[in-house]
């Protein structure tokens, strides 16, 4: 699905569907993000998973969460959520049932060397750091924003080979200047939101978040068509837009096994 269609549709979140053949499934579980775990869809998640396992009888089970990786998970499902979401509750509960793992994204410098082809370093790095500033916002945890920018210095120094960069609230404010031409409001959530949107095209930040976007889907479809064909049974954890935009795709993939 394109996002000119997707625009055009609404869909509730958690977004639920299963593709069947007569030997094998995909459960498609299309989360809200949330790191909380007292949010209403981790019991329902934990519920399909069940399901799932039920069905499949634990017979050749993968789970595909989102995510390019983890470090150690957490020793409770509750501690696993808050520190990465329902891409944890995944990982949690494929290891308790001995599911393999499998997780979904591209490494950070694929996607960057994808969007090399058509975008500046800088707009690139603005774009990730409005993710991080929306997450900082959430979860400031005693930090200023200067301290928290600061130590993705190192990292994106080195994906985006950028050797003197030094990421300060200055520095993500003239980028902001140069494509918006006003100053950046830190403290106005709704905006970070809206400008790395994917549906909506308002800047070039809009025009790169829906190229990358397009991109996961594709490596996404990927992935989960590398594991059907090898006749693995598979658990999908990922945004619920995702869920919504691959739906054909892997509907169409299991219709013709």
């Amino acid at each position: 699905m394109s996002y000119d269609q997707y625009s055009k549709i609404k869909h509730e979140t958690p977004y639920f569907y299963i593709a069947k053949s007569i030997k094998q499934l995909i459960y498609y579980f299309g989360s809200s993000h949330s790191h909380d775990p007292k949010h209403p869809q981790f019991n329902l998640l934990e519920a399909k998973w069940s399901e799932f396992l039920h069905e499949t009888k634990g017979l050749k089970t993968v789970v595909l969460v989102e995510a390019s990786g983890m470090s150690e998970l957490e020793d409770t499902i509750e501690k696993t959520i808050i520190k990465y979401g329902e891409s944890g509750t995944g990982a949690y509960m494929g290891y308790k049932d001995k599911a393999l793992l499998v997780f979904g994204e591209p490494q950070n410098h694929k996607i960057i060397q994808h969007r090399f082809q058509q975008f500046s370093k800088e707009e690139i790095l603005f774009w990730y750091e409005c993710q991080a500033i929306k997450f900082w916002q959430q979860h400031k945890k005693g930090r200023t924003i200067d301290e928290f920018l600061l130590n993705h210095t190192e990292k994106y120094r080195k994906l985006l080979k950028w050797p003197d960069l030094v990421i300060s609230l200055e520095l993500i404010n003239s980028i902001y200047k140069k494509i918006f031409n006003q100053e950046l409001n830190i403290n106005n959530e709704k905006l970070f939101s809206q400008i790395t949107s994917p549906i909506t095209i308002l800047s070039r930040i809009n025009e790169l978040s829906r190229s990358q976007s397009i991109y996961r889907n594709e490596y996404i479809l990927e992935q989960i068509e590398k594991y059907w064909r090898e006749g693995n049974n598979i658990f999908v954890i990922y945004g619920a837009g995702h869920a919504v935009m691959q739906e054909k795709a892997l509907k169409d993939l299991v219709s013709t096994s």
